[in-house]
Parts: structure tokens; C-alpha cells; sequence
């Protein structure tokens, strides 16, 4: 028995055997042919490869099919075309210069400082893999699984996920990666369990053998003894005796044995995310970043935004959707945008980069608009930092709302606005802010421990800021409450805090009377504050 022990990406618990992903091309046998053939073949193989993929992203929605989105486009981009046709003109073959290309754009990606966009590099690997494959001959077709596996390898590409029966996979286990991959994300939305960085040597040692992936504590245990095993049965158990608690939690209200209703929402990416959130138990949607929309490298225009929209309510069956407006400019890229954007926490992103494109913020606002008629759709306004720039947005409201008078275009005149509450300076002017035709405020919490502890969020070093109680962020909470009382408001906590059952107790004992989280979790939560009285003392060390 051996135990490997990395990070997860999603939790779970699974046993079963393991079945290795090799990604390695080929190109033993390749007969380089005169420059002109070589360009007619890769421009052959990219129409195939971009087919092969919208056959794939109509099977699939939301976050998956925005990935796929994503790598076609990667084979419109003008500078990597130009440079494989570069080196087939200098004598490479079609597939060499794909190949060599691609490893070039992921190696660039890799080297980012942004977290988010450098496991963008997985996603060009994935898609030149593709290319090079129907270049060599090889087929693109994943492997048929006699039986349900745990996936391993040095990375697992989307297409692996999405290619693969969903019965077969029982969970996947990667030497390097990270939790911001494309993979773990679509983990995550599909219940996946996932470790990641568990090092070079498990790949070898657990390839055909029988293994325990522990995605709770991010461990793989490769040929278990038998009391490992005993062990895990048990855990698994009482994982399945647990999630049929939760089931029957689900049609239960969130109410404290002190009558204290807390409304337990959650944070969605895609009308997918939303229906199983809707299935999950949910209240409702309190995040739905709408920047997901952006799939190419342009800003979508008002009709295409308005039937995103649309689909979005849809999926909720009338329950709340809360729209955050796009907050582009901390891992989003958008080629519309680029010369305003520095990509930094501190830089142009949120509402303020909005407020410096006013036709942008106003094209989104008369699509939020005319789909609040619809059902109950409510708009919230990213990183706010004080009064000014949240009676400029509000502003911005009243111009696209005299568009949409004068045009004759119907729209939900008293849509509530809510502001995001996520810098430091917010929470200190909370009151102000709050005071002027606010309906809602939102706690993101994440970002509120970052900018208030000077920890980046993306730097794993910085992750002792972001576990346990922050006392800092705390008193901040505890200022944003008192200001949203005293006007009779709301308050919901956003953040990965929040899936923490002492910590979402502590914000419950502070006055805030909503949290918002990964779907996954809200029964957990719910089963903890149901028995939570608010006259007792708390159960937790302060």
C-alpha cells in the first residue's frame, strides 16, 4: 500500500482501478512533403478539428460548452496560424509546427502570474493535440472503459472529460495540474472527485492497479490493504446515508431552532449550474457572474446577452437569479478591452472599468432590464469601492432605462440594485452606500480577505489568510451588517467561507441573514443551522 497526497480539486470519495491517459503523439513515421501541401493539410485538419468540436459542444452547455467554445477559437487565432504557416514555409512538417506552436503558446500561458489564465495552457495543449492527431492519423476517440475507472495522468484535458461515458469515471487523479484547470472546474460542476499535484511517481506505481482516491483530504492510496479498504467502504456508506439525509433536508426550510429563516442561495456559472443548483435545493441564484456569457473575444451584444439571460431565469423555475455585472479584468480576457486592462487585483476590473466604458455597462444594463420582466432577476454591482462610483452606476441605470422609455422597449422599472461588498473601503462607507437606493448587499468575502490582508488569493502561500476565522474581515462584516439593518436590507455572504459550518454560524450570530455557495454544499449548511439556536451559546471556540 501506498499513499500519494496532493490537493483537491473536488471533493469525493471513491475506490476502483486506475486506467492511465497517455497524451503523447505519434510522429514516429511522418513524411514531410513540399511547403504547400504541408499548409493544405494543416488548414484541412483545422476545419476538421473545429467540426470535431461544435459536434462536441452541442452535446454538452454551460461551463463545458464554453470550454469547447474556447479552444475553437483557439484555431481562429491569427498569431498561432501565422506562425505554424511560418514554420511549414521554413521546411516543418504540419503536424512538427502544430506541435511545436502549441507547446510555445502553453509555455507562455504557463509562465503568467495569473493563476486562472496559466492553466489556460492545458486548454491550447488540448486543442493542438487534436490537430497533431488527425495530421498523424491517430484517432480522437477516447478510450472504451470495460468498467468504471480512476483516471490518472500528468494532466487531464476537457476532452477527456467530455469524451468519456460519465458512468466510467469515477473520479481523476493528476501528477501536476491545478484546482483552476479547466478540468477541475468541470469536476467540480460534475461531481467528479479530483486530486491534483500528486507527483510524477504515482503515475508509474498506480497505473493498472486498484487504488482509493480521497478528494475529501487529497490523498490516493495505490493497492490498498484490507483494512484501508474496510475503512473506505464505511466511508462511502455513510457518505451515501448522509446524501440521502440531505435529500430529505432539501424540501425543508432554513429556519434556527430560535425561528431565525436564513435564505441559502447559490453561486452558479451557466443555466447548467443553475438547474442542478434549483435540484440541489437551492433558494435561489445569489451570484451569477455574467462575464461567463464572454465565450470568444468579444463582449456579446444586447439581444445575444438578453436570451443568455432569459435562459438563466428559465433554469431557476422562478426562483431569484441575482446577476453580478461583468467583472472583467482579474482572469478574464477580452480582446474589446485589452488596452484598458492590466490584469491586476488593483487594476481596472469590476465596476470601475465599467464606469470607464459607459456604452458597455449601459448595453448590459438594457439587457438585465428588459429580461427582468420575466421573472425575478435582481442586478448586483462588483467591487463597488464607495458612494461615487455606486451613484455613477446607478446613473448609468437611469440612462439606459431613458433608451429603453424612448424606444418603446418594455423593461422592469423597479428591477432592486444591490451593491457587492468585497474592499475594505466599501465595508468603511457602507453606510453611504447603503443609504442611496440600494435594495441588497452582498459580502464576496474572498476578495475582502485579499484586499484586506494584502494576500493574493491566487498565491498559495497566502492560504493561512483564507482558513479560519478572519478577525480583520470580521469587524468589516460586522460594519456592513449594522449599516444594512439600520436600513432594513438584506445582507448575503458570498464566499468558499461560507461552505464552513462554524463560519456560516459566526456570520448567522453577526446579523447576516443569506449565504451564497458551490450548490454542493447548501444541505451540509442547512443541516447544521437547523439545529443552531441563536439563545444558546455558539458552539464554536471564539
Amino acid at each position: 500500500m501506498r499513499r500519494f497526497t496532493g490537493i483537491s480539486a473536488s471533493k469525493g470519495l471513491v475506490m476502483g482501478p486506475v486506467h492511465r491517459l497517455h497524451h503523447g503523439t505519434a510522429g514516429l513515421v511522418r513524411v514531410v512533403g513540399l511547403p504547400v501541401r504541408e499548409q493544405a493539410l494543416f488548414d484541412a485538419a483545422v476545419i476538421l478539428a473545429k467540426e470535431e468540436l461544435h459536434v462536441l459542444e452541442e452535446k454538452t452547455d454551460g461551463t463545458q460548452q464554453a470550454i469547447l467554445m474556447f479552444q475553437r477559437m483557439m484555431l481562429e487565432d491569427a498569431g498561432l496560424l501565422t506562425q505554424v504557416a511560418q514554420r511549414i514555409a521554413d521546411g516543418d512538417g504540419a503536424a512538427a509546427a502544430m506541435e511545436w506552436v502549441g507547446r510555445h503558446y502553453a509555455a507562455t500561458l504557463e509562465n503568467l502570474d495569473d493563476e486562472y489564465m496559466s492553466q489556460r495552457s492545458v486548454d491550447v495543449l488540448d486543442v493542438c493535440r487534436r490537430v497533431v492527431n488527425i495530421l498523424d492519423g491517430e484517432p480522437r476517440k477516447a478510450p472504451e472503459l470495460e468498467v468504471p475507472c480512476i483516471l490518472v495522468g500528468e494532466r487531464i484535458f476537457p476532452s477527456d472529460i467530455i469524451s468519456i461515458d460519465r458512468a466510467k469515471i469515477l473520479g481523476f487523479a493528476t501528477s501536476g495540474g491545478s484546482i483552476q484547470s479547466h478540468a477541475a472546474i468541470m469536476a467540480r460542476t460534475m461531481d467528479i472527485p479530483a486530486v491534483v499535484q500528486l507527483g510524477n511517481e504515482m503515475l508509474d506505481y498506480s497505473e493498472g492497479q486498484a487504488a482509493i482516491l480521497d478528494a475529501y483530504n487529497g490523498d490516493m492510496i495505490v493497492k490498498p490493504d484490507a483494512d484501508a479498504v474496510r475503512y473506505a467502504q464505511r466511508r462511502i456508506v455513510g457518505e451515501g446515508m448522509l446524501k440521502k439525509r440531505m435529500a430529505f433536508l432539501k424540501d425543508q426550510p432554513c429556519v434556527t431552532k430560535d425561528g431565525t429563516t436564513v435564505t441559502l442561495l447559490a453561486n452558479c456559472s451557466s443555466p447548467t449550474d443553475i438547474r442542478a443548483a434549483m435540484d440541489a435545493g437551492a433558494d435561489g441564484v445569489g451570484l451569477l457572474r455574467s462575464e461567463f456569457v464572454i465565450t470568444g473575444d468579444h463582449i456579446p451584444g444586447e439581444d445575444e446577452q438578453y436570451y443568455y439571460y432569459m435562459t438563466c431565469l428559465e433554469a431557476a423555475a422562478g426562483r431569484p437569479v441575482t446577476i453580478c455585472t461583468f467583472d472583467i479584468g482579474a482572469d478574464k480576457r477580452v480582446a474589446d478591452l485589452e488596452d484598458t486592462i492590466n490584469y491586476s487585483p488593483l487594476g481596472m476590473r469590476g465596476v470601475r472599468l465599467q464606469l470607464s466604458h459607459p456604452e458597455l455597462f449601459v448595453t448590459q444594463m438594457r439587457a438585465l432590464l428588459r429580461t427582468a420582466l420575466k421573472g425575478d432577476l435582481r442586478i448586483m454591482f462588483p467591487m463597488i469601492t464607495g458612494p461615487a462610483d455606486w451613484k455613477e452606476a446607478l446613473e448609468l441605470v437611469e440612462v439606459a432605462k431613458s433608451q429603453l422609455r424612448r424606444e418603446g422597449v418594455p423593461f422592469n422599472e423597479k428591477v432592486p440594485l444591490g451593491a457587492m461588498i468585497e474592499v475594505p473601503s466599501a465595508a468603511l462607507l457602507a453606510d453611504e452606500i447603503l443609504a442611496d437606493r440600494c435594495s441588497f448587499v452582498h459580502i464576496g468575502t474572498n476578495d475582502l480577505t485579499q484586499y484586506t490582508y494584502a494576500a493574493d488569493r491566487r498565491d498559495s502561500r497566502m492560504s493561512g489568510y483564507f482558513t479560519g476565522w478572519p478577525h480583520a474581515v470580521g469587524r468589516l462584516i460586522d460594519m456592513v451588517v449594522a449599516a444594512a439593518w439600520s436600513q432594513e436590507l438584506p445582507v448575503t455572504i458570498c464566499g468558499v467561507s461560507a461552505t464552513d459550518p462554524d463560519t456560516a454560524e459566526r456570520f448567522i450570530r453577526q446579523g447576516v441573514r443569506g449565504l451564497c455557495m458551490e450548490a454542493r454544499s447548501l444541505m451540509q449548511i442547512k443541516a447544521h443551522l437547523l439545529e443552531l439556536d441563536l439563545n444558546q451559546p455558539p458552539r464554536f471556540q471564539r
